[in-house]
Protein backbone atom coordinates (compact mmCIF):
# COMPACT_ATOMS: atom_id res chain seq x y z
CA UNK A 1 0.00 0.00 0.00
CA UNK A 2 1.24 3.72 -0.64
CA UNK A 3 1.14 5.49 2.68
CA UNK A 4 3.75 7.59 4.28
CA UNK A 5 6.34 6.49 7.36
CA UNK A 6 5.40 9.92 9.63
CA UNK A 7 1.56 8.72 9.31
CA UNK A 8 0.35 6.94 12.28
CA UNK A 9 -2.72 5.73 10.89
CA UNK A 10 -0.97 4.33 7.55
CA UNK A 11 1.39 2.76 9.87
CA UNK A 12 -1.53 1.21 11.98
CA UNK A 13 -3.13 0.42 8.46
CA UNK A 14 0.08 -1.26 7.20
CA UNK A 15 -0.17 -3.57 10.03
CA UNK A 16 3.13 -2.62 12.06
CA UNK A 17 1.77 -3.69 15.31
CA UNK A 18 1.64 -7.09 13.40
CA UNK A 19 5.37 -7.20 12.26
CA UNK A 20 8.54 -8.56 13.77
CA UNK A 21 10.94 -6.39 11.74
CA UNK A 22 10.69 -3.27 9.74
CA UNK A 23 13.27 -1.73 6.86
CA UNK A 24 13.27 2.11 6.63
CA UNK A 25 15.44 2.50 3.77
CA UNK A 26 15.03 6.46 2.32
CA UNK A 27 17.17 7.15 -0.98
CA UNK A 28 15.66 11.15 -1.12
CA UNK A 29 17.16 12.45 1.51
CA UNK A 30 20.20 12.01 0.47
CA UNK A 31 19.38 13.91 -2.74
CA UNK A 32 17.35 16.88 -1.22
CA UNK A 33 19.84 17.33 1.75
CA UNK A 34 21.42 20.90 1.16
CA UNK A 35 24.41 19.37 4.07
CA UNK A 36 26.02 16.12 4.13
CA UNK A 37 25.14 15.54 7.55
CA UNK A 38 21.99 16.67 7.27
CA UNK A 39 21.09 13.86 4.72
CA UNK A 40 19.81 11.25 7.55
CA UNK A 41 17.99 14.22 9.32
CA UNK A 42 14.18 12.76 8.31
CA UNK A 43 15.28 8.96 8.83
CA UNK A 44 16.38 9.61 12.12
CA UNK A 45 13.27 11.39 12.93
CA UNK A 46 11.17 8.87 11.60
CA UNK A 47 12.94 5.85 13.16
CA UNK A 48 13.06 7.49 16.95
CA UNK A 49 9.13 8.36 16.34
CA UNK A 50 8.81 4.81 15.66
CA UNK A 51 10.72 3.65 18.65
CA UNK A 52 9.29 5.23 20.51
CA UNK A 53 5.81 4.63 19.78
CA UNK A 54 6.49 0.61 18.89
CA UNK A 55 9.33 -0.30 21.21
CA UNK A 56 8.80 -4.12 20.68
CA UNK A 57 9.55 -3.56 16.84
CA UNK A 58 12.79 -4.40 15.23
CA UNK A 59 13.88 -1.38 12.99
CA UNK A 60 16.80 -1.61 10.58
CA UNK A 61 17.73 1.70 9.08
CA UNK A 62 19.51 2.38 6.51
CA UNK A 63 21.77 5.71 6.68
CA UNK A 64 24.14 7.52 4.61
CA UNK A 65 26.95 8.61 6.87
CA UNK A 66 28.21 6.41 9.75
CA UNK A 67 28.50 9.37 12.18
CA UNK A 68 24.89 9.31 12.38
CA UNK A 69 24.21 5.87 14.06
CA UNK A 70 24.72 8.10 17.16
CA UNK A 71 21.37 9.46 17.28
CA UNK A 72 19.97 6.21 16.71
CA UNK A 73 17.24 4.99 19.39
CA UNK A 74 18.29 7.96 21.72
CA UNK A 75 17.36 7.52 25.39
CA UNK A 76 17.70 10.38 28.14
CA UNK A 77 19.79 9.76 31.11
CA UNK A 78 21.45 6.60 29.43
CA UNK A 79 24.11 5.67 31.65
CA UNK A 80 25.60 3.21 29.09
CA UNK A 81 26.16 5.98 26.22
CA UNK A 82 27.34 8.23 28.28
CA UNK A 83 30.05 5.89 29.01
CA UNK A 84 30.31 5.01 25.50
CA UNK A 85 30.69 8.50 24.46
CA UNK A 86 34.08 8.82 26.42
CA UNK A 87 35.12 5.62 24.67
CA UNK A 88 34.50 7.01 21.06
CA UNK A 89 36.04 10.22 21.97
CA UNK A 90 39.42 8.09 23.02
CA UNK A 91 39.35 6.38 19.81
CA UNK A 92 38.67 9.37 17.81
CA UNK A 93 42.09 10.69 19.41
CA UNK A 94 44.06 7.76 18.66
CA UNK A 95 41.88 8.85 14.80
CA UNK A 96 40.07 5.56 14.34
CA UNK A 97 37.27 5.73 11.81
CA UNK A 98 35.22 2.94 13.33
CA UNK A 99 34.18 4.51 16.81
CA UNK A 100 29.97 3.51 15.37
CA UNK A 101 30.99 -0.27 15.71
CA UNK A 102 30.92 0.42 19.63
CA UNK A 103 27.10 1.58 19.03
CA UNK A 104 24.29 -0.61 20.45
CA UNK A 105 22.13 -0.29 17.59
CA UNK A 106 24.91 -1.12 15.05
CA UNK A 107 25.85 -4.26 17.55
CA UNK A 108 22.47 -5.63 17.33
CA UNK A 109 22.19 -5.12 13.52
CA UNK A 110 19.49 -2.66 13.70
CA UNK A 111 21.21 0.28 11.42
CA UNK A 112 24.20 0.06 8.77
CA UNK A 113 25.71 2.63 6.34
CA UNK A 114 25.48 2.95 2.88
CA UNK A 115 29.29 3.48 2.75
CA UNK A 116 29.97 -0.21 3.76
CA UNK A 117 27.87 -1.22 0.86
CA UNK A 118 30.00 1.52 -1.48
CA UNK A 119 32.72 -0.61 0.11
CA UNK A 120 31.90 -4.06 -1.07
CA UNK A 121 31.41 -2.68 -4.50
CA UNK A 122 34.27 -1.46 -5.02
CA UNK A 123 35.73 -4.83 -3.89
CA UNK A 124 33.46 -6.96 -6.46
CA UNK A 125 35.36 -5.18 -9.37
CA UNK A 126 38.99 -6.33 -7.70
CA UNK A 127 37.65 -9.99 -6.32
CA UNK A 128 35.02 -11.83 -8.41
CA UNK A 129 34.14 -14.05 -5.83
CA UNK A 130 32.78 -11.22 -3.13
CA UNK A 131 29.03 -10.90 -4.93
CA UNK A 132 29.15 -15.09 -4.42
CA UNK A 133 30.17 -15.20 -1.16
CA UNK A 134 27.82 -12.26 0.43
CA UNK A 135 25.17 -14.78 -1.44
CA UNK A 136 25.88 -17.32 0.13
CA UNK A 137 26.29 -15.69 3.67
CA UNK A 138 22.67 -14.13 3.13
CA UNK A 139 21.45 -17.60 2.27
CA UNK A 140 20.18 -16.41 -1.18
CA UNK A 141 22.19 -18.94 -3.03
CA UNK A 142 23.96 -22.56 -2.52
CA UNK A 143 27.12 -24.56 -3.85
CA UNK A 144 26.94 -28.60 -3.62
CA UNK A 145 29.06 -29.09 -0.58
CA UNK A 146 29.12 -25.71 1.04
CA UNK A 147 27.64 -25.05 4.38
CA UNK A 148 25.20 -22.27 4.36
CA UNK A 149 24.24 -20.08 7.48
CA UNK A 150 21.40 -20.58 10.50
CA UNK A 151 20.87 -20.00 13.85
CA UNK A 152 19.95 -21.86 16.98
CA UNK A 153 17.87 -20.32 20.01
CA UNK A 154 19.11 -21.38 23.39
CA UNK A 155 16.62 -22.84 25.15
CA UNK A 156 15.92 -24.39 29.38
CA UNK A 157 17.19 -27.66 27.85
CA UNK A 158 20.32 -26.54 26.85
CA UNK A 159 21.49 -24.87 29.50
CA UNK A 160 23.10 -27.99 30.89
CA UNK A 161 25.95 -27.23 28.30
CA UNK A 162 26.78 -24.41 30.16
CA UNK A 163 29.63 -22.74 28.28
CA UNK A 164 30.67 -21.59 24.66
CA UNK A 165 33.24 -24.11 24.67
CA UNK A 166 31.46 -27.40 25.40
CA UNK A 167 28.65 -26.08 22.82
CA UNK A 168 31.42 -25.57 20.41
CA UNK A 169 32.46 -29.27 20.91
CA UNK A 170 29.06 -31.02 21.05
CA UNK A 171 27.96 -29.55 17.59
CA UNK A 172 31.21 -30.20 16.00
CA UNK A 173 31.37 -33.70 17.11
CA UNK A 174 27.51 -34.34 16.45
CA UNK A 175 26.18 -32.55 13.58
CA UNK A 176 29.48 -31.28 12.27
CA UNK A 177 27.92 -27.51 12.70
CA UNK A 178 30.57 -24.70 13.63
CA UNK A 179 29.44 -21.75 15.87
CA UNK A 180 31.02 -18.76 15.10
CA UNK A 181 28.98 -15.99 17.60
CA UNK A 182 26.12 -15.50 19.96
CA UNK A 183 23.22 -12.56 19.72
CA UNK A 184 22.64 -11.88 23.30
CA UNK A 185 19.84 -9.71 24.46
CA UNK A 186 19.65 -8.21 28.23
CA UNK A 187 17.86 -6.46 30.48
CA UNK A 188 19.17 -3.13 31.89
CA UNK A 189 18.01 -2.83 35.59
CA UNK A 190 17.21 0.33 36.90
CA UNK A 191 17.25 0.98 40.93
CA UNK A 192 13.65 2.19 41.08
CA UNK A 193 10.93 -0.11 39.50
CA UNK A 194 8.81 1.49 37.19
CA UNK A 195 5.31 -0.40 38.43
CA UNK A 196 5.82 1.45 41.79
CA UNK A 197 8.17 3.79 43.19
CA UNK A 198 8.05 4.37 47.01
CA UNK A 199 9.42 7.76 47.92
CA UNK A 200 10.31 8.53 51.90
CA UNK A 201 9.31 10.60 53.83
CA UNK A 202 12.75 13.34 53.71
CA UNK A 203 12.23 12.79 49.31
CA UNK A 204 8.11 14.16 49.13
CA UNK A 205 7.51 16.22 51.97
CA UNK A 206 6.42 19.42 50.68
CA UNK A 207 8.71 22.43 52.17
CA UNK A 208 5.83 24.07 52.57
CA UNK A 209 3.98 21.79 55.22
CA UNK A 210 6.68 20.61 57.39
CA UNK A 211 4.94 20.05 60.76
CA UNK A 212 3.76 15.81 59.98
CA UNK A 213 5.90 13.26 58.48
CA UNK A 214 3.88 12.05 54.96
CA UNK A 215 4.80 8.56 53.81
CA UNK A 216 3.83 8.63 50.07
CA UNK A 217 3.82 5.14 48.07
CA UNK A 218 1.84 5.84 44.11
CA UNK A 219 0.83 2.67 42.69
CA UNK A 220 0.96 2.70 39.05
CA UNK A 221 -1.33 0.37 37.03
CA UNK A 222 0.07 -1.70 33.77
CA UNK A 223 -0.41 0.53 31.06
CA UNK A 224 -2.61 -2.12 29.66
CA UNK A 225 -5.01 -1.95 31.36
CA UNK A 226 -5.02 1.29 32.67
CA UNK A 227 -8.32 3.60 31.91
CA UNK A 228 -7.57 6.41 29.27
CA UNK A 229 -9.11 8.78 31.17
CA UNK A 230 -6.48 9.09 34.12
CA UNK A 231 -3.65 9.48 32.32
CA UNK A 232 -4.24 13.32 32.14
CA UNK A 233 -4.03 12.61 36.01
CA UNK A 234 -1.46 10.91 36.43
CA UNK A 235 0.45 12.94 34.10
CA UNK A 236 -0.06 15.79 36.42
CA UNK A 237 0.26 13.65 39.35
CA UNK A 238 3.63 13.17 37.79
CA UNK A 239 4.73 16.29 37.22
CA UNK A 240 3.86 17.36 41.01
CA UNK A 241 5.95 15.44 42.72
CA UNK A 242 8.75 15.74 39.71
CA UNK A 243 8.95 19.30 41.10
CA UNK A 244 8.25 19.15 44.36
CA UNK A 245 11.49 16.52 43.91
CA UNK A 246 13.15 19.32 42.44
CA UNK A 247 12.82 21.83 44.93
CA UNK A 248 13.69 18.90 47.50
CA UNK A 249 17.02 18.46 45.60
CA UNK A 250 17.69 21.95 45.80
CA UNK A 251 19.14 21.36 49.11
CA UNK A 252 21.37 18.74 47.82
CA UNK A 253 21.84 17.00 51.72
CA UNK A 254 24.50 13.99 50.40
CA UNK A 255 25.31 12.37 46.40
CA UNK A 256 23.38 9.36 46.80
CA UNK A 257 20.37 11.15 47.94
CA UNK A 258 19.92 13.37 44.79
CA UNK A 259 20.68 10.35 42.87
CA UNK A 260 18.42 8.43 44.16
CA UNK A 261 15.69 11.24 43.70
CA UNK A 262 16.75 12.19 40.03
CA UNK A 263 16.23 8.40 39.50
CA UNK A 264 13.10 8.36 41.01
CA UNK A 265 12.10 11.45 39.00
CA UNK A 266 13.00 10.09 35.60
CA UNK A 267 11.28 6.93 36.53
CA UNK A 268 7.50 8.68 37.03
CA UNK A 269 8.04 11.02 33.81
CA UNK A 270 8.83 8.12 31.63
CA UNK A 271 5.69 6.06 33.08
CA UNK A 272 3.49 8.34 32.38
CA UNK A 273 4.95 9.22 29.09
CA UNK A 274 5.01 5.36 28.21
CA UNK A 275 1.40 5.37 29.17
CA UNK A 276 0.26 8.44 27.29
CA UNK A 277 1.90 6.98 23.70
CA UNK A 278 -0.12 3.37 24.69
CA UNK A 279 -3.18 5.71 24.81
CA UNK A 280 -2.34 7.68 21.91
CA UNK A 281 -2.12 4.20 19.54
CA UNK A 282 -4.71 2.70 20.73
CA UNK A 283 -7.01 5.60 20.44
CA UNK A 284 -6.03 5.46 16.20
CA UNK A 285 -6.48 2.18 16.29
CA UNK A 286 -9.93 1.74 17.82
CA UNK A 287 -10.84 4.94 15.55
CA UNK A 288 -9.71 3.14 12.55
CA UNK A 289 -11.67 -0.11 13.46
CA UNK A 290 -8.09 -2.03 14.05
CA UNK A 291 -8.05 -5.25 16.98
CA UNK A 292 -5.79 -3.82 19.34
CA UNK A 293 -4.97 -7.41 20.35
CA UNK A 294 -1.63 -6.95 17.93
CA UNK A 295 -0.08 -3.93 20.21
CA UNK A 296 -1.01 -5.29 23.48
CA UNK A 297 1.43 -8.34 22.45
CA UNK A 298 4.38 -6.72 21.80
CA UNK A 299 6.71 -6.68 24.62
CA UNK A 300 8.70 -3.21 26.15
CA UNK A 301 12.18 -3.63 24.94
CA UNK A 302 12.89 0.15 26.29
CA UNK A 303 14.89 -1.59 28.54
CA UNK A 304 16.76 -4.46 26.76
CA UNK A 305 20.37 -3.78 24.58
CA UNK A 306 21.32 -6.45 21.96
CA UNK A 307 24.94 -7.32 21.21
CA UNK A 308 26.50 -9.94 19.06
CA UNK A 309 29.68 -11.82 20.59
CA UNK A 310 31.35 -12.50 17.63
CA UNK A 311 34.17 -15.71 18.32
CA UNK A 312 34.26 -15.58 22.11
CA UNK A 313 36.26 -17.36 24.35
CA UNK A 314 35.39 -20.93 25.27
CA UNK A 315 34.40 -20.07 28.62
CA UNK A 316 31.58 -17.64 27.84
CA UNK A 317 28.79 -18.67 30.06
CA UNK A 318 25.90 -19.57 27.60
CA UNK A 319 22.36 -17.73 28.84
CA UNK A 320 18.56 -18.38 28.58
CA UNK A 321 17.13 -16.97 25.11
CA UNK A 322 20.65 -16.79 23.47
CA UNK A 323 21.04 -17.12 19.40
CA UNK A 324 24.18 -19.00 18.22
CA UNK A 325 24.61 -18.20 14.65
CA UNK A 326 26.51 -21.91 13.41
CA UNK A 327 27.82 -22.43 9.68
CA UNK A 328 25.90 -26.22 8.87
CA UNK A 329 27.52 -28.34 6.67
CA UNK A 330 25.37 -29.25 3.18
CA UNK A 331 23.16 -32.87 4.27
CA UNK A 332 23.39 -34.05 1.30
CA UNK A 333 27.14 -33.96 1.42
CA UNK A 334 27.35 -34.65 5.04
CA UNK A 335 25.21 -37.70 3.98
CA UNK A 336 27.58 -39.09 1.30
CA UNK A 337 30.07 -38.95 3.59
CA UNK A 338 28.92 -40.82 6.11
CA UNK A 339 27.72 -43.64 4.10
CA UNK A 340 31.48 -43.45 2.40
CA UNK A 341 32.76 -43.67 5.64
CA UNK A 342 31.42 -47.64 6.10
CA UNK A 343 33.51 -49.99 5.15
CA UNK A 344 32.13 -52.38 2.00
CA UNK A 345 31.79 -56.21 3.40
CA UNK A 346 34.55 -58.55 3.06
CA UNK A 347 33.85 -62.44 1.15
CA UNK A 348 36.33 -65.03 1.87
CA UNK A 349 36.84 -67.89 -0.24
CA UNK A 350 34.99 -70.89 1.07
CA UNK A 351 31.73 -68.36 0.33
CA UNK A 352 30.95 -66.91 4.07
CA UNK A 353 30.52 -63.36 4.49
CA UNK A 354 31.82 -60.67 7.55
CA UNK A 355 30.58 -57.24 7.98
CA UNK A 356 32.88 -54.41 8.98
CA UNK A 357 31.22 -51.88 11.39
CA UNK A 358 32.47 -48.39 11.33
CA UNK A 359 34.57 -47.96 14.64
CA UNK A 360 34.03 -44.54 14.34
CA UNK A 361 31.53 -44.04 17.14
CA UNK A 362 29.97 -40.22 17.33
Amino acid sequence: MVGSIDNLDDLLRCGVTFAANMVVVDKESSMIAEEDYMADAKTIVNVQTLFRLFPGLNIITELTHPANMRFMQFKAKDHYSLALSKLEKKEREKGSNLVFMFRLPFAAGKVFSVSMLDTLLYQSFVKDYMISITRLLLGLDSMPGSGFLCALKVTEEDLWIRSYGRLYQKLCSTSGDIPIGIYRTESQMFAASESQVSISVEDCEDTRDTREPIVCRINHRNSTSSDQSDHPLLRRKSMQWARRLSRKGARQPNKSATERISQQRMTLYRRSERQELNALVKTRMKHLGLSGAGYMDMMDHDNTLSYILINPSPDTRLELNDVVYVIRPDPLTLASSRNNSRKPSVTRSDGHSYDTKDSTHL
